[in-house]
């Protein structure tokens, strides 16, 4: 579903204004958002949808110059997330993306913004937006302040622990591909014909890489890793 806005006349209003596209499968949260950047000056809010279908219909129709959008939208057949982003980059590669979403760990939040132009969590709120289109439009990339002071403790704490860039080895990759699948340690070590102490150490060291601190974020940061998303 989607809507899109019109001029007073019902004619495409011909102005220099920014163009905006804005999903969310939340009507509360999409009034608000859309009221918000209505508010700011050249900008202008050309459709609204509740769906990722909905939001690539508008995509097609109209001209937009940034997306404001959620990152799940629950129940939709379409795919969203970080498959959502990726289609949406290819196919619309001169629009900026900026994500609104209440999922804002710190492993996701940096891999939408190998994708996305902005992030704003909203846990902190709307109230940045402004800041966020202003910052996108210019082409520096925009996390909102509270994420972004997360992130940078994050990157501090893995430097003082010794977290690197280092990839998986593939028996680290086998490991984990089982263990995101639900298997125990135990069960992965029968099923490999290797040692407990094998396995585990290799998960360990597969928890060090990803920069994971518990069996939850692990498993998180390997769907991430590997390109999917986890909700």
């Amino acid at each position: 579903m989607c809507a899109l806005r019109e001029g007073p006349c019902g004619e495409a209003d011909a102005s220099p204004d920014i163009d905006i596209v804005i999903a969310d499968d939340h009507p509360v949260v999409l009034a608000g958002v859309e009221k918000t950047v209505g508010e700011c000056p050249g900008c202008r809010v050309v459709a609204v949808a509740q769906s990722v279908g909905g939001m690539f219909d508008a995509l097609r129709k109209i001209h937009c110059d940034i997306v404001i959008s959620d990152f799940s939208f629950c129940g939709d057949p379409e795919p969203d997330g970080l498959m959502m982003l990726e289609k949406l980059s290819r196919t619309h590669p001169d629009v900026r993306i900026i994500v609104l979403s209440q999922h804002d760990d710190l492993i996701r939040v940096k891999r939408i913004m190998t994708i996305a132009s902005g992030f704003v969590s909203k846990t902190t709120g709307i109230a940045c937006l402004p800041v966020a289109i202003e910052e996108v439009l210019n082409g520096i990339k925009f996390v909102d302040p509270r994420t972004s002071k997360l992130l940078l403790g994050h990157m501090f704490e893995r430097q003082r622990d010794g977290f690197g860039d280092e990839p998986l080895t593939m028996r680290e990759m086998e490991v984990m591909r089982l263990y995101s699948r639900g298997m125990t340690v135990t069960e992965i070590a029968n099923y490999t014909r290797r040692s407990l102490k094998t396995i585990s150490a290799q998960k360990q060291s597969a928890m060090k890489k990803l920069g994971a601190r518990s069996d939850v974020e692990l498993v998180d940061a390997f769907k991430i890793a590997e390109g999917g998303s986890s909700y």
